[in-house]
């Protein structure tokens, strides 16, 4: 595909997010998910669509067989203007939700998971697409439960975010290795709703990354999950949003707290 856009003085053209439809065209998202996992939480079945942006596609983290003709068609869709095809993404995204629901077992009797089993095996993790090569660099952008965006490692900052034509959609933003770069304001604190502690972002850097701060915290989601929760309502953030500046086990904060000792990120 060829997208152009003519400017007088490139330099000064790049200089205001807002104007650089370039930047802004690689940072919007395909309509095919890269990577699909679902899982169990409570008798429910869930999935996670994760959908990459254009540059990513320009990277060495994704496989060849994601370039399909149903990728390809997405992208013959766009026009050149952005805000058109974010609706269109929105509208995409909402299509395959639907047939989501439509495809999964949702009874409780089906969806019990093994007591027996790890914390993978009790969350009946299954990996339904994955055209990512193991172990990439990225920045995830989270839009709304199971629906994420993700980008090249210098994609969604702070600088390009606000000029970004999904930005009142994007709630919050993180890197492969579970520090939260960006968080809009009224999230709520915890691990089994929609936010930088939802235990979604950490099925996806356990599988993605394969972090351990993301295995401890899925091992404490099945094992501990009241204790954790109340371990995220009484962080105070100081040292950052994210379980990878909490040290992910708050026994260790209380620690630190009666030795005087800080804790960092």
């Amino acid at each position: 595909m060829a997208i152009a856009f003519e400017t007088d003085n490139y330099f000064a053209y790049t200089l205001d997010p807002s104007a650089d439809t370039t930047k802004i065209s690689l940072s919007l998202p395909l309509f095919v998910p890269i990577f699909k996992l679902a899982y169990t939480v409570g008798g429910d079945r869930r999935v996670i669509n994760v959908f990459p942006t254009l540059q990513f596609l320009y990277s060495h983290h994704i496989r060849a067989e994601y370039i399909t003709s149903a990728v390809r068609d997405s992208l013959a869709t766009f026009d050149g203007d952005p805000v058109t095809y974010g609706t269109q993404f929105f509208q995409a995204v909402s299509a395959l939700a639907e047939m989501d629901k439509k495809s999964l077992v949702s009874s409780a009797d089906a969806s019990a998971g093994d007591a027996a089993g790890g914390a993978a095996a009790q969350l009946q993790l299954d990996v339904l697409v994955n055209h990512i090569r193991q172990s990439p660099q990225y920045t995830l952008a989270g839009l709304w439960e199971g629906v994420y965006i993700i980008g090249m490692k210098d994609q969604f900052n702070v600088h390009d975010l606000p000029a970004h034509p999904m930005q009142q959609a994007i709630q919050y933003v993180a890197d492969e290795m579970g520090f939260v770069l960006f968080c809009k304001e009224g999230l709520e604190k915890s691990v089994n709703s929609f936010g930088p502690y939802f235990i979604e972002q950490y099925l996806l850097m356990d599988v993605l990354s394969k972090q351990e701060v993301a295995q401890n915290v899925v091992e404490y989601y099945v094992n501990h999950r009241e204790r954790l929760q109340r371990g995220v309502e009484g962080y105070s953030e100081a040292q950052g949003r994210g379980f990878v500046c909490w040290r992910f086990i708050h026994e260790f904060r209380q620690a630190a707290q009666a030795t005087h000792a800080p804790l960092g990120c």
